[in-house]
């Protein structure tokens, strides 16, 4: 007999407290592999539950591979080894999220036009499309890039100053090849951990700038030094807030005529309030290199990302990178020039952007409305698919987390990205994210969210 214990004062679903029981059971072997379980009307009665709470519990197991369900036979447990307990299906407790508010989540509806274009490209295949593609990528895409950047952020450039590559890392390592090996990389702290990571594995030497919560000052670039800053000026990831004009002034004035600002254009798109000119424009294509992609804007599993070099640049990179090949595939290349010549590239950012706002404004209502909603602080909300929340508690920040994901809402916080200590970062500020999930998930997120923190927060 299987013994659930339910706390009916909770505010946790039924079928929830009887599936996260239910994975420890099996995880400690106190249901052993093999074991036929109960049928879901056996259970319930036992249970003196609903069969639908029950139902509910069992499809989770299956959605985990914790059981599996045999056509006129019944569910069975099956044999979990440790491969399958990783922190990508479990987590804190062995319990699985139920609300994922990750802060790269994205919406992955694919809309017609872009299906349509897809197929055309896969339809004009020919022989050439089988070669090697162009050393910079092909002219036709760059010059979509180009045109598609003046359309939208203002940035005027020339389709020889592009370089097309499968990735924003292996661009910035290549790059970091012409500006000379010796250059010391600069990155803001919380910092963008790909990035980090990439050019840490070459060796380079690392200088991180202490950012405060709503980005740069004047004050904490005085006694910075390195010749290369990384900045993401209309996200900050992972803080979501976008650079102002003065602290753009700020940057370009340390950078002056001897560093170089490589500026990621990461969610430029999805800014709910009207940004400043990106650095490249302001440094008149001086000494920022602009650098952007596709993943957030059509799909994270576009390998297409590219590099503005400014024109004092180009001539070193061409010189360096005489048999360069951009190892972007041609169906790629083309699939992205045709969605931006056929106009659908456009709609699909301003349909995402509409759905991403809704989704902002449902997560802010949620938790303003909860009864916990006065004790937490909602800050930089204005960009991106996220948002940092602050809630007013004695418990520790990992505390805090735990008892979040305990109960099956994940989420992060700041503290998880940062490189080096900052003591501008409060490390009780959390990072929600809202693309991925529905409205209504969102909703039930935030109030299973606060409804577990509600009795801590002061």
């Amino acid at each position: 007999m299987i013994y659930i214990n339910f706390d009916r004062n909770s505010s946790e679903p039924l079928y929830i407290q009887a599936f996260n029981q239910l994975v420890v059971k099996i995880n400690h072997g106190e249901i052993p592999y093999g074991t036929k379980l109960p049928s879901q009307r056996q259970l319930a009665q036992q249970l003196n539950v609903s069969v639908n709470t029950v139902s509910a519990a069992y499809n989770m197991l299956i959605r985990y591979e914790y059981i599996s369900s045999r056509e006129r036979s019944g569910y069975y447990v099956n044999k979990i080894s440790p491969a399958e307990s990783s922190p990508e299906r479990v987590w804190h407790s062995n319990v699985p999220y139920i609300y994922n508010f990750s802060r790269n989540g994205v919406d992955l509806t694919i809309p017609s036009s872009l299906r349509r274009a897809y197929r055309y490209c896969a339809k004009s295949i020919t022989e050439d499309k089988f070669t090697y593609p162009d050393y910079t990528g092909l002219y036709s895409v760059r010059k979509q890039i180009s045109q598609m950047l003046s359309r939208l952020h203002g940035i005027n450039c020339q389709p020889i100053q592009i370089i097309l590559g499968p990735s924003i890392e292996q661009l910035t390592v290549s790059l970091l090849d012409v500006l000379g090996r010796d250059c010391v990389f600069g990155m803001e702290n919380p910092a963008y951990f790909l990035i980090a990571q990439a050019v840490g594995l070459t060796g380079r030497r690392i200088s991180y700038l202490n950012t405060k919560p709503n980005g740069i000052s004047e004050d904490i670039l005085k006694d910075y030094s390195a010749d290369i800053l990384f900045l993401m000026p209309f996200h900050h990831y992972p803080l979501y807030c976008t650079m102002t004009k003065e602290q753009k002034l700020a940057v370009l004035s340390w950078a002056n005529k001897d560093k170089y600002i490589i500026e990621y254009g990461y969610d430029m798109d999805f800014v709910y309030q009207k940004p400043t000119e990106p650095l490249f424009s302001m440094s008149n294509n001086k000494n920022v290199i602009f650098a952007g992609d596709f993943k957030r804007t059509v799909s994270p599993s576009i390998n297409l990302a590219y590099l503005v070099l400014p024109e004092s640049l180009l001539n070193r990179w061409q010189k360096l990178y005489y048999v360069y090949h951009s190892s972007v595939s041609v169906m790629e290349q083309e699939f992205i020039s045709e969605i931006i010549r056929d106009c659908s590239y456009y709609s699909n950012i301003k349909r995402l952007k509409n759905i991403y706002r809704k989704k902002r404004d449902a997560l802010v209502s949620a938790l303003k409305s909860h009864p916990a909603g006065n004790k937490i602080k909602i800050e930089n909300d204005c960009c991106g698919t996220a948002l940092l929340l602050r809630p007013q508690s004695t418990l520790s920040g990992e505390e805090l987390i735990v008892m979040a994901h305990e109960h099956g809402v994940k989420l992060s916080y700041i503290s998880n990205a940062l490189e080096q200590k900052n003591p501008h970062m409060d490390p009780k500020m959390f990072i929600l994210g809202f693309g991925e999930l529905s409205e209504t998930d969102i909703r039930d997120g935030a109030k299973l969210l606060l409804d577990t923190w509600g009795p801590y927060l002061s």
